[in-house]
Order: C-alpha cells, then sequence, then structure tokens
C-alpha cells in the first residue's frame, strides 16, 4: 500500500513541477539552495537540526557526505543528483550534504562509521540507518533502491540477521536492498565473526534469480578471493566448473552484466586469479570477460566513467597475456578518450572523468599520456591538488623521487579545507618519509607545520583526520628510530593538544588510544 502512496506521490511532484525535467545544479556550492522545481532542497542546518526535523516530520534522511576533490563524488553529483527522478525522491526525505571540511564533519563521519567519500546513507526517522547506497551503479538502480529503502525502513543490520536465522522470512525488495548495499563501507551491518563469504553464498542462493542472486553471488566469489588470499585451503569450498559456468552466463547475459558492472568492470584480476581455474577455463572465462564487458562499454545507462571502465578487463587480460598492448588497440583508446575528453567541458564533471581516462591510460602502458592529461587539466581543474597527487604517483613510480616530492608539496600548498589539507600535508609528510629520509629538516618542519592548521581544534581527532594523523605519528616514530634523529616534537605537541579536549569525549578516547604504548605502533 505504501508503494501505491509512494508512486502516487512521485507523480503529484512531477506534475508540480510543470513536467520542467531540467536539473538544477546539486552540487556542495548549492546545497541548500535548490528550489523545489530544479534541484535538491539540501538541509540549511546542522546534522543535529537535521535530525530533529525527520522526527518531527517523521521523514527519513538521505545524508551525503562527499569532497569537492572526490572524482566519485563528482560522479555521483553529475549523474544521480541531477536525475529528475532522485530530485524528485529527495522531497520525500530531509537530504542533507556534509562536506568533510566543514565544522564537526569529520566526527559525525565517526558516528556513522564512514571510512571514505562518498558515503551516502539513508536513516529512518527515529536515526538509525537503513542502508548505504555505492556509486558504480546505474542511476536507475540507484533509484531504485533509494526508493525500496524509502518504502519498508528496514535497517539493513535487521535484514541480514534475518538472512543468518531465517532467509526465508526475506521479501524479495529486502533483498534488492541487500544486492545494492555498499558493503565495501559496512562497519557494523554484518555481526562481528560472521563468515562473509558464506553469508553472500546464502544470499546467493536464496535470493531472487537474475539481477539479484547474480550480484550476490559475484559479492561471495570476490571474499571468496580474498579468502582464499588468507588461507589458501580455503580454495577447495569452491567448484571450478560451477564457477565458470555461473560466471559465462552472468557476463553473457546483457542485462546481468550491466546489472554487475560495478564488479565485472573492476574485479577482474581478483576473480580470473582465482586459483582453482585450469589452463582452458581460464582462457574461457577471459574470452566471455572481455566480450561481456568491452563490447557493452558505450551502454546508454552507464556514465562516461563508467563507459571508461569497460576498458579494463581488455586491458588486464591484454596485459596478463602480452605484457604490451598492440598499437592498434591504443590507438582505439586514444582516439575513444579524446572524444571523452571533449564532451565533457564542465570543470567538476571533469573531476570524475579525468581521474578516470587517466588511470585507464596508466592501465594501458601509456604514462605519457597519462602524465599530459593531468598536466592539462592543472589549468582547469576545481580541485587540481587532486591530480597533483596523481602526478606524484606517476613520478615516484618512475623513480623521480625529486619530483615526486614537489608534486606532493605543490599539492598541499594549493589545497584548501582543513581536513583536505591536512590529507594532502600528510602526504607529503609520508613522501619525505619515504624517499628524502635524511632530509631530517624538512620531515620536521612540515610535520609540525601540519598540526599548527589545527591549534585547539577537536577536528584533528576525529573520523579521517584521526585515522591520517595515526599513519603519520606511525611512519614518523619508525623514521625517527631507523635515522636516530633527535627526539621530535611531534607527539608531544599532540599530546599537549589531546590535553585539551573534553573529558570523555570521543575525541579524548581517540587521543587515549593513540598516546597509549602499543597506539602508535598499531596504527595501519
Amino acid at each position: 500500500m505504501f508503494r501505491i502512496l509512494l508512486i502516487a506521490a512521485l507523480v503529484a511532484l512531477a506534475a508540480c513541477s510543470g513536467e520542467d525535467h531540467r536539473s538544477g545544479d546539486a552540487s556542495a556550492e548549492s546545497a541548500g539552495h535548490g528550489s523545489a522545481d530544479t534541484g535538491i532542497s539540501w538541509f540549511d542546518g546542522s546534522v543535529e537540526a537535521a535530525f530533529v526535523v525527520a522526527d518531527n516530520q517523521q521523514k527519513p534522511l538521505f545524508l551525503y557526505w562527499g569532497a569537492v576533490w572526490c572524482p566519485l563524488c563528482q560522479e555521483i553529483k553529475s549523474t544521480v543528483f541531477k536525475s529528475q527522478d532522485f530530485i524528485n525522491l529527495s522531497r520525500l526525505f530531509v537530504p542533507v550534504y556534509l562536506d568533510g571540511d566543514t565544522e564537526r564533519a569529520q566526527a559525525w563521519g565517526e558516528k556513522f562509521g564512514v571510512m571514505g567519500y562518498p558515503t551516502m546513507i539513508v536513516l529512518n526517522p527515529a536515526g538509525e540507518e537503513v542502508t548505504r547506497i555505492p556509486g558504480g551503479i546505474d542511476i536507475g538502480r540507484y533509484n531504485s533502491v533509494l526508493e525500496l529503502s524509502l518504502n519498508q525502513m528496514r535497517p539493513t543490520s535487521r535484514l541480514i540477521q534475518l538472512v543468518l536465522d531465517s532467509p526465508a522470512q526475506l521479501s524479495p525488495d529486502d533483498y534488492y536492498q541487500l544486492a545494492y548495499y555498499s558493503w565495501g563501507q559496512d562497519t557494523a551491518a554484518i555481526p562481528e565473526g560472521t563468515d562473509k563469504a558464506m553469508l553472500f553464498r546464502t544470499l546467493a542462493e536464496h535470493a531472487p534469480a537474475g539481477e539479484i542472486a547474480s550480484r550476490f553471488y559475484l559479492d561471495y566469489l570476490v571474499t571468496m578471493a580474498r579468502k582464499i588470499k588468507k588461507d589458501k585451503a580455503a580454495a577447495t569450498e569452491l567448484n571450478a566448473a560451477d564457477v565458470v559456468t555461473r560466471l559465462t552466463s552472468i557476463l553473457g547475459n546483457a542485462e546481468l552484466a550491466i546489472a554487475c558492472w560495478d564488479t565485472l568492470a573492476y574485479y577482474p584480476d581478483e576473480l580470473l586469479g582465482l586459483p582453482v581455474f585450469s589452463q582452458e577455463q581460464r582462457a574461457e572465462l577471459e574470452e566471455a570477460w572481455v566480450s561481456g564487458t568491452f563490447d557493452r562499454r558505450m551502454d546508454a545507462r552507464l556514465s562516461k566513467a563508467e563507459k571508461m571502465a569497460g576498458w579494463l578487463p581488455t586491458l588486464y587480460t591484454g596485459t596478463l597475456e602480452n605484457q604490451v598492448i598492440a598499437d592498434e588497440l591504443k590507438e582505439q583508446l586514444r582516439s575513444e578518450l579524446t572524444v571523452i575528453d571533449r564532451e565533457t567541458p564542465d570543470s567538476y564533471e571533469r573531476q570524475s572523468v579525468m581521474s578516470q581516462m587517466s588511470y585507464i591510460y596508466e592501465q594501458a602502458g601509456m604514462k605519457r599520456e597519462a602524465k599530459d592529461l593531468l598536466v592539462a587539466e592543472l589549468e582547469i581543474s576545481a580541485s587540481p591538488y587532486y591530480f597533483m597527487s596523481g602526478l606524484a604517483s606517476m613520478a615516484e613510480k618512475d623513480g623521480e623521487f625529486a619530483e615526486a616530492i614537489d608534486w606532493r608539496r605543490k599539492a598541499w600548498e594549493s589545497s584548501t579545507g582543513q581536513a583536505t589539507r591536512f590529507q594532502w600535508g600528510a602526504s607529503y609528510v609520508r613522501a619525505l618519509i619515504r624517499l628524502a629520509p635524511d632530509d631530517a629538516v624538512a620531515i620536521t618542519s612540515s610535520s609540525i607545520a601540519l598540526l599548527n592548521e589545527f591549534e585547539a581544534s577537536p577536528e584533528l581527532f576525529a573520523g579521517r583526520n584521526f585515522r591520517v594523523l595515526k599513519r603519520v605519528a606511525t611512519q614518523l616514530t619508525e623514521w625517527q628510530d631507523e635515522q636516530q634523529a633527535d627526539d621530535l616534537t611531534f607527539m608531544s605537541r599532540v599530546e599537549a593538544m589531546c590535553s585539551e579536549q573534553e573529558g570523555g569525549s570521543r575525541e579524548a578516547e581517540n587521543c587515549q588510544t593513540l598516546l597509549a604504548p602499543e597506539g602508535v605502533a598499531q596504527a595501519t
């Protein structure tokens, strides 16, 4: 019944908009200013206030956590957030945009267990998490997942418990919601100690056949691949013939291939590398994989970045067999990407498209094209420091350490926003430790400069900032021991800043874990 009412509400909303399907700018720059018929009306206020409104109005809350430099965030903004269906749906919940550089954003990120950008969470009016939606799926399916989560408001953690206890109790909509859950960002939905591979196998066995069961099956195989890396004996759990049959079936079906694109395009190395296939089976799978992705890369449902991802399995299998991609394939790639470059004038959309393009060129062994692309992008990018980091990585791979350090420094200097500057500054310090360990003056001064940007702010000890801080502290301590350097003031400065945190706060608790004798040693 609620589903019928929801559809009726959407029809009414479309009618109120005058059937104008033009979508407004849904980027961070317009957060809180979208009008009812041209864009998303992002909540204009604090996260605390948004939860109060959601509770008072008995509306679910949609939380988008992103950053202006993040390519996947720009992908979401230029596709999903400009979809009229999504804009219509957004009027049925309280939409909150939380940029990682805004005040208390890192603390909220830690509260929700957010690990990276972008993260999109649907919460019910009581503040319980219902689901997390991944990027990389086509707009139609994204909106379907969102609509389903609005329909039933059943938290993913509750659905997982049902799967473990009695999977027959789940409805087809429950399985659909779980099939498009962002498992890579999960921190709490799956009970600790659960065998994730067996969980996904159970889901694949009980889910509706076709799209949903196929997504679960691929989740199962990816999880098994990682399980086997840790314990080779786990390979006995897989039947190679069955895996080949199932994968070939998915790859040979256009609808299933698009539905599973976020796995098929990006994980050929892990799945084709499963140590269970004979030489003939692997060859059969490689052929199916290439045709199943390369031949469908121009599907209209895929964004520009995802279209380019259709090249990855072809490049992967090609480099495996020949080490070098054939010249004619390189020319085809260059021609295709040049067209996409020309057809992407918007600087924000380019953040996603150009990042993917550079990566594709690198995977093809076309390093010059990848570097030239990023250098040219520095002049027009809204966040050039992101591409400077890419140039630094390329230089480091080529052994050009001075150039790599210089790009890291430039990236830090040109970055904006407290959390962003801390991340890029930390990357510069860590690069100095790796590539110029004898430069004690630069390492010491730059590490202290990192802390100076926070002064007494608690933001340093929350969320992503705190994870970055732990990594830097660990590497600085190891560097000091290896170089027998003079005592650093870094940790003593951190300790002094910790003493200023409010007792009993999450930030104070994080400080305790960092300052404990084993705290830095355990940081990853």
